[in-house]
Formats: C-alpha cells, sequence, structure tokens
C-alpha cells in the first residue's frame, strides 16, 4: 500500500515538473517576442493628412490652378480689398476664353462666392430690392474699400473702390466700380462649399 502512494507521488511530482518547465519556456518566448518591439508611447507618429488639393483657399494666389465642376483654371488676377482692417479677396479664374471670379471673405466664417460678369446690363444699385433674372435680391452691404490689383484683372493698380452687394439666400449679386469716374462693374454669384474646390499651387510656387 505504501509503495502504490509513493508511486502516485512520484508521478504527481513529475506532471508538476513538466508543467513548470512548459510556464517558464512560454514567458521566455513572450520576453523575446517583446524584446525588439518599441513601447507604443515611443512608436512614431502617423503623418498628417495632406490637405485636399494641396492649397487652402484663403492662400490662393496669382498662378494657382483651381479645379471647379471638372474644370482647371489659372489664377491670372486677384483684387485685395481692406475696409478698415476687414480684408477680402477676388480672384479672377481663367480657362481658354472663359473666366469667372471667385471672392473668399472670412467674417465670422468663410464665404466663398463664384461669380460671373453681366455686360451690358442697365442695373444700378440704390434701392433696398432689385429683380434681376426672376430673383429677388435685397441690399446686404454698401460702402467703400482700399484695393490693391495684382496680376491681370482690368483694374488699376490701385486706389478706392465703390460696392453694393445684394443677396437671396445663395444667390449674390454686386456692384462694383474704382474711382470716381469708373462703371459698374455687375455680377451675379452663388455662395458655394469650399470643399467644392481643389486647389493646386501653380508653377515656380515653393513649397
Amino acid at each position: 500500500m505504501v509503495a502504490r502512494i509513493m508511486e502516485v507521488f512520484l508521478v504527481l511530482v513529475f506532471l508538476a515538473l513538466i508543467v513548470g518547465g512548459a510556464v517558464v519556456y512560454m514567458r521566455g518566448r513572450k520576453r523575446q517576442a517583446g524584446a525588439g518591439r518599441a513601447p507604443a508611447s515611443e512608436l512614431p507618429a502617423a503623418p498628417a493628412p495632406e490637405p485636399i488639393g494641396g492649397v487652402e483657399v484663403r492662400a490662393l494666389k496669382v498662378s494657382d490652378v483651381v479645379n471647379y465642376e471638372g474644370r482647371d483654371y489659372i489664377v491670372e488676377g486677384t483684387l485685395r480689398f481692406d475696409q478698415g482692417g476687414f480684408r477680402w479677396q477676388e480672384h479672377r479664374l481663367v480657362d481658354g476664353p472663359d473666366s469667372l471670379w471667385l471672392s473668399v471673405e472670412d467674417d465670422e466664417g468663410l464665404e466663398v462666392v463664384v461669380w460671373e460678369r453681366l455686360r451690358g446690363s442697365a442695373l444700378e444699385p440704390g434701392p433696398g430690392t432689385i429683380e434681376h433674372g426672376g430673383v429677388s435680391y435685397e441690399l446686404d452691404e454698401r460702402g467703400r474699400a482700399d484695393f490693391t490689383s495684382e496680376g491681370t484683372t482690368g483694374a488699376p493698380g490701385g486706389g478706392q473702390a465703390e460696392f453694393a452687394d445684394y443677396a437671396n439666400a445663395a444667390q449674390r449679386l454686386s456692384f462694383e466700380r474704382y474711382g470716381s469716374d469708373g462703371g459698374w462693374e455687375i455680377s451675379v454669384g452663388q455662395a458655394i462649399s469650399e470643399h467644392a474646390l481643389d486647389i493646386y499651387p501653380g508653377r515656380g510656387a515653393s513649397g
């Protein structure tokens, strides 16, 4: 009977040694596997994603390329306005014989408007409401601002401009004239999301 008990005891001790050895082996494997890895806090951060289009609309300048509704336009000219410290820009976009204007204004939120010039219109600013093309526009703002011209805009190199802006929801109607004896430049516009544009640096741009 004693011999039987000793036999069982030895078997249990043998099994315990086998299990203990396996545990020590597995822990050693895990330490080896982790030895070549840096802690998560030391891993290099993922690079920040590049902005869509490569150029932010507020930084648009002459010679940049603007893709809008599937067409690539070159910025051929820029008008920069300053009204008592409040600034905005208007960019002339050209694709072959076609041209648009793009205004960028940041006043309690970014507003981007695509404009088309009206030719031969007899409209004049003045009344609080103007009807054009079946749309009733309400006067939004009227005033004067200093301006400078870069590239090809059709305006003088600098001076003072008078403007009157009308709006109906996202639709716009604008009057501008440069100098005391200039005629009114009339444009109709549509406010758009900045994400409707892809903008790329022009030739020779650094960075």
